[in-house]
């Protein structure tokens, strides 16, 4: 039996080259450091996706009370000792267009990690507004990173 030039009989495995080895050590070894630096990139960027948030909105619903008049309320958990905290709600078109922003402070001025706080406000209604998002500050006007902060629908 003939395969490809070679003379092979039942039972053997033909004697067939082995081709160039394509991966040389040098090749290896730069791919392990590039694998090895892709893996700790991957490990730093899911450390910084899991970090906490400094607040995070339990709940918020905003309703229109009056003509022209909009009641907000919800509440916040602190994700650490925060002093003075203030909400910012960015109110929005169906767009997602930035019509105006109102400020006001949670109930409670100081706040310890894990505590929670409600918070109420009382505000102009934007014409054309459907939807608003919260962002926070703490007494030094530092902003804070918020978990949760909507966009909520204004009933």
């Amino acid at each position: 039996m003939e395969y490809s030039g070679f003379v092979v009989s039942v039972g053997q495995v033909p004697d067939l080259p082995t081709p160039p080895c394509q991966f040389r050590p040098a090749k290896l070894t730069a791919m392990r450091y590039l694998a090895s630096a892709s893996l700790l990139l991957l490990v730093c960027a899911m450390a910084l996706a899991q970090r906490g948030r400094d607040v995070e909105v339990l709940e918020a619903k905003a309703r229109r009370v009056e003509e022209g008049r909009l009641s907000i309320d919800g509440r916040v958990r602190a994700g650490k000792p925060l002093k003075g905290l203030t909400l910012t709600f960015d109110f929005l078109t169906s767009d997602g267009e930035l019509l105006s922003s109102q400020k006001t402070a949670v109930e409670d001025d100081v706040l310890k990690r894990g505590d929670e706080s409600s918070f109420h406000a009382e505000t102009d209604n934007p014409p054309g507004s459907v939807r608003f998002k919260i962002r926070a500050f703490d007494g030094d006007g530092r902003q804070q990173r918020v978990g949760n902060d909507g966009p909520f629908v204004i009933d």
